[in-house]
């Protein structure tokens, strides 16, 4: 890594104690870093590993993907972001950190048909069952073990992260017959948004393509993505956008929802004016 200002380096952004529910750092057998590829999740491995100095032999990237094995051709890749594993592989590389992907026996498509509806903001089953509970599946297999997970979590990002604690033991904890100590961190808890960038630039990080196209890396068609952010994935996407459109007519339930009722895909980025303004965009092109 070439020099960097020290006071912009990651030690900068531990915490100042511990919480007392804790083990020490260093007796922990494995520190889990969730990594989904957006800054946060970056930050919260450059302060694990340069911050805190946890040793490069304890920490493993853990991503879980949603749209199942990528190599089984009756998955459909719909929201994981198809530049995800190439990045997570470049970001494993450039911290000499290994990287464990892992999934569900469902992939998100397929937990939706299954429910007959998509997540929405009081029912996140996207989080909840593709990313925590496989995670804490794929953690079981450990006993006799004290783990740490340490998770991209910031105050910043809504009122309700911001009222979450900073530790917890997860729901993988069993110290009884299992003897496995599973402990939940949020480490980045009180950073800032040009504080992540500022890190990951400040050691050489380059950041997921998605930022280009939308402000949060999360799935392509995330719920939480604005208009525009969904008109520019549904142009760079447009296969899969009319797939999506196509589930919402099969389900009968919509992705999105408007003062409690239901709003199409479609009307929700206004695609008529869309196709609308394409057209006479074109005319103009085409006069001059």
């Amino acid at each position: 890594m070439d020099p960097v200002d020290i006071s912009r380096t990651a030690e900068q952004y531990v915490l100042t104690e511990l919480p007392s529910e804790m083990l020490p750092l260093h007796e922990y057998d494995e520190v889990h870093v969730n990594v989904s590829g957006g800054v946060d999740s970056v930050a919260t491995a450059l302060v694990a590993l340069h911050g805190y100095h946890i040793p490069k032999e304890k920490i493993k990237l853990v991503h879980m993907r949603v749209d199942g094995d990528p190599e089984d051709t009756t998955k459909r890749q719909l929201f994981d972001w198809p530049q995800t594993d190439g990045y997570l592989q470049y970001l494993s590389e450039k911290l000499d950190l290994p990287l464990i992907v892992i999934w569900g026996d469902l992939s998100l498509e397929e937990r939706i048909r299954d429910r007959k509806m998509f997540p929405d903001s009081s029912c996140r089953f996207c989080t909840s069952y593709m990313k925590r509970d496989v995670y804490a599946k794929w953690v079981r297999q450990f006993d006799n073990c004290k783990i740490l997970l340490l998770t991209g979590e910031r105050s910043e990002e809504s009122k309700e992260r911001s009222k979450k604690p900073v530790f917890m033991l997860h729901s993988a904890h069993a110290t009884n017959k299992k003897n496995r100590t599973v402990h939940w961190l949020k480490p980045i808890k009180d950073m800032l948004k040009h504080q992540v960038r500022q890190l990951a630039a400040d050691y050489g990080i380059e950041l997921h393509p998605c930022y280009e196209w939308v402000s949060r890396c999360s799935c392509k068609f995330c719920i939480f993505n604005t208009a525009s952010e969904m008109q520019r994935t549904s142009r760079l996407f447009p296969e899969d956008w009319e797939y999506l459109k196509q589930m919402e007519v099969d389900l009968g339930h919509t992705l999105k929802s408007r003062n409690g009722g239901s709003l199409s895909l479609s009307d929700f980025i206004q695609e008529d004016q869309l196709s609308l303004h394409s057209i006479m965009w074109s005319a103009e092109l085409a006069y001059i």
